[in-house]
C-alpha cells in the first residue's frame, strides 16, 4: 500500500527528480541557447534551465574565437603571419632598388578566416642611396603565405624610355 504525500515539499522534490532525469536529454542544446524543462502541480511549479556554455578552465583563461581556437593557437597564428609579412616586405623591397626597410611597432592584425589575416603596417619606411620613403603597407595571409602585398613604392625610375629600355635621343 502506498503512502500519501502529506507535504507540498515532498511533491517539489519528487517533481524535481523526475524533471532532473529527463535532463540529460536536454542537456546539448544548440551553443548560446538555454533549454527549459517545466513541471506543474496544481498552484505550485518547477522550472529548471539547462544553459551551455563553454568551459572556462582555470581562472576563467579560456576563451575561444569565432573559428574554435585558443587565444594561444590565435597568437601563434598571428606572430606566424606577421614574420611572414615583413619578410615579403623586405623582399618585395629588395627587388623594386631599396636597400633598407624599417618597419615600427604600429600594426593592425585582423583575422579574416580560421588561416587567414590582413595586416597593416603603418609607417613603413623604404630606404635608398638617394632618399627614404614613408608608406602604409597591407598585407593578406592566407594560410601562412602572403596572397597579396599592396603600398610598397617604386623606386625613380629613368623617364623618356623605350620598350627596351633605350632612350629615344641615343644615350
Amino acid at each position: 500500500m502506498m503512502k500519501k504525500i502529506m507535504n507540498v515539499r515532498v511533491a517539489a522534490v519528487a517533481l524535481a527528480a523526475s524533471a532532473l532525469i529527463a535532463a540529460p536529454a536536454m542537456a546539448d542544446p544548440a551553443r548560446g541557447s538555454i533549454a527549459q524543462l517545466e513541471t506543474r502541480l496544481g498552484a505550485t511549479g518547477l522550472s529548471i534551465q539547462i544553459a551551455h556554455k563553454a568551459p572556462t578552465g582555470r581562472h576563467g583563461r579560456y576563451r575561444a574565437n569565432q573559428w574554435g581556437q585558443s587565444l594561444r593557437q590565435e597568437r601563434q597564428l598571428r606572430r606566424n603571419a606577421v614574420q611572414a609579412c615583413r619578410a615579403a616586405i623586405s623582399r618585395t623591397a629588395w627587388r623594386a632598388g631599396f636597400h633598407d626597410v624599417d618597419f615600427d611597432d604600429d600594426r593592425r592584425i585582423q583575422q579574416i578566416g580560421p588561416n587567414g589575416f590582413r595586416i597593416r603596417f603603418d609607417d613603413v619606411e623604404f630606404e635608398n642611396r638617394r632618399r627614404e620613403r614613408e608608406r602604409d603597407v597591407t598585407c593578406l595571409v592566407r594560410r601562412g603565405q602572403v596572397a597579396r602585398l599592396d603600398g610598397i613604392p617604386q623606386t625613380g625610375q629613368a623617364r623618356n624610355r623605350g620598350q627596351n629600355g633605350h632612350s629615344r635621343y641615343g644615350y
